[in-house]
């Protein structure tokens, strides 16, 4: 049970994480993905790797 807990929470914080990289992109259309990810690994404390960052920033 303490398993499925610590799973659940994992997802969790991970959906709050891409959620955080979504709202840098809607507040800041114009930036690049670099810029993006510049500011998102000053700013915040998101455990994302590089790549699932820059992967949210291409979305459409």
């Amino acid at each position: 049970m303490k398993e499925e807990t610590a799973v659940a929470e994992k997802r969790g914080r991970e959906e709050e994480q891409k959620n955080t990289v979504k709202v840098f992109k809607a507040l800041q259309p114009d930036a690049t993905v670099s810029e993006g990810l510049a500011w998102i690994r000053a700013n915040t404390k998101i455990s994302l790797s590089d790549e699932e960052i820059r992967a949210i920033l291409r979305e459409k």
